[in-house]
């Protein structure tokens, strides 16, 4: 095998006493008259020395005087002044056939309550679980904030599983040294244990302690795989929390949105120079294929949004003012509005072998197209057939779609009317905004509450309204 030596170096004292002289290192405790003081004998070098004989006795002295304590724990209670001194503990054990004495002293200091020190606080650890292997050695450090420079009535020590470390012989101990920094001072308290199975699953609670208050933190052990296991599970566990939250957000986006709208104070009328919260343009015409598009425009429409809901509206073919340009008007107006309704009817888009034809189906594809030319939008406005032919309605389109897509000024709404329209058969403009807002449709057998489905579908796209009209509605 291998040989070697080791070299240490110690000194002995002897003395002729009745009781241990005392050393220069006592370990000196400050403590408020009227608090209660526990003093444990078992620490640093006695608790290493006690480890090696299980039935050792202690006896406690103050100065030379024996006191009838034998625990290794001396407390005093309510202390007074006359408590403060020496106190010794003696413990007597046995090693290889000789009995030995080990001894140590605490110099008690009881003062009269003065300025009131800050509650320390725990800084590391709080309630954390960490990832150990069995059979390795690991470090629990315990960090203290102390909100003043005198650290003397401050005590950080470990609990396992509640229980003082003392009754735990193979955990290392080391008690608290502290360091200032400015006004303030921060201890530490570290813990050295070999992981048994004994050691996982139970608290390892740190406590800070003085006249003031106390405070802890804890530290649960837990083996390397079931440490993985549950980290995996929490993974999985906010996985499924988030994908939960993501679906009833979509599920119940627009009445939250609503809701919300409803009850925040800050959400009221923009002040962004607008006259209407909405443009509304619809098919124009007698026959019987636009009288329900014209029902739904000038009736159902205005009597929730504007009656019920309180929205400012500008319908074409009821608002325009007698004499006034069409053109003019429908561009002034478009402009002073937050948003463009387009009422579409399936009469107004049919296959161009259909003899009946009309409406938006004649306007020529450039005029609705995506182009940044504004001259490919704007139809000819000299060509007076060409606006009798387009009906008011389609021009009204160019006009709000223009300042929508190219100029980004306004939002569009597309409600649907009469069966299904053949979004195929849509200028490329619109059918761009139907593939990226949609299309409301509404069906004559729908409530014209403000609360029904297609209302709160079309509130949601339309800007906020003044609190007044909304108080009533859910």
């Amino acid at each position: 095998g291998h040989h070697g030596y080791l070299e240490k170096q110690f000194s002995i004292s002897v003395a002729n006493r009745t009781c241990p002289l005392v050393s220069s290192n006592i370990h000196k405790i400050y403590w408020k008259k009227g608090l209660n003081l526990p003093i444990n004998c078992t620490f640093d070098h006695m608790k290493r020395m006690l480890q090696l004989d299980q039935h050792y006795k202690v006896s406690w002295q103050k100065g030379c005087t024996p006191l009838n304590k034998n625990n290794h724990v001396l407390r005093l209670n309510r202390l007074s002044e006359s408590d403060s001194g020496n106190y010794t503990c003696l413990a007597n054990f046995t090693q290889a056939g000789h009995v030995y004495t080990a001894a140590r002293t605490f110099q008690v200091f009881v003062t009269v309550p003065g300025p009131v020190p800050q509650s320390p606080i725990v800084v590391k650890p709080k309630h954390e679980t960490r990832i150990v292997k069995v059979g390795l050695r690991y470090d629990l450090n315990c960090r203290v904030f102390i909100q003043t420079e005198d650290v003397s009535e401050t005590f950080v020590y470990w609990l396992v599983n509640y229980s003082h470390t003392e009754e735990f012989p193979e955990l290392s101990e080391l008690h608290s040294w502290c360091e200032q920094e400015g006004s303030a001072s921060y201890c530490q308290c570290n813990l050295s244990l070999d992981v048994h199975t004994e050691f996982l699953h139970v608290p390892f609670t740190c406590v800070a302690l003085n006249s003031k208050g106390k405070d802890n933190g804890t530290v649960i052990l837990l083996p390397a795989s079931e440490g993985e296991l549950y980290g995996g599970l929490a993974l999985l566990t906010s996985f499924i929390i988030l994908a939960l939250g993501l679906l009833i957000f979509h599920l119940f986006k627009v009445d939250l949105v609503l809701s919300y709208r409803n009850c925040s104070p800050c959400l009221q009328r923009q002040n962004d120079g607008k006259l209407y919260d909405a443009y509304v343009s619809y098919p124009h015409g007698n026959d019987e294929n636009t009288s329900s598009v014209t029902n739904f425009a000038l009736r159902i429409l205005p009597k929730v949004l504007e009656d019920d809901l309180g929205y400012r509206l500008f319908i074409s073919g009821r608002d325009e003012l007698p004499g006034a340009a069409v053109h003019d008007v429908i561009a002034e107006k478009v402009g002073k509005s937050r948003r463009l309704i387009i009422i579409l009817s399936s009469q107004a888009f049919k296959r161009p072998t259909d003899s009946t034809t009309t409406g938006l189906s004649h306007v020529p594809a450039e005029h609705l197209s995506l182009s940044n030319d504004a001259r490919t939008i704007y139809p000819d406005l000299s060509d007076l057939n060409g606006m009798k032919a387009l009906n008011w309605g389609p021009y009204e389109c160019w006009v709000g779609v223009y300042d929508a897509l190219i100029k980004g000024h306004l939002q569009v709404i597309l409600i649907q009317l009469e069966g299904e329209v053949d979004v195929s058969l849509l200028p490329e403009s619109l059918r761009y905004i139907s593939h990226t807002q949609g299309i409301l449709r509404w069906k004559q057998d729908y409530s014209t509450k403000p609360n029904g489905k297609f209302w709160k579908q079309l509130r949601y796209r339309m800007p906020p309204v003044r609190k007044a009209k909304l108080a009533a509605i859910v």
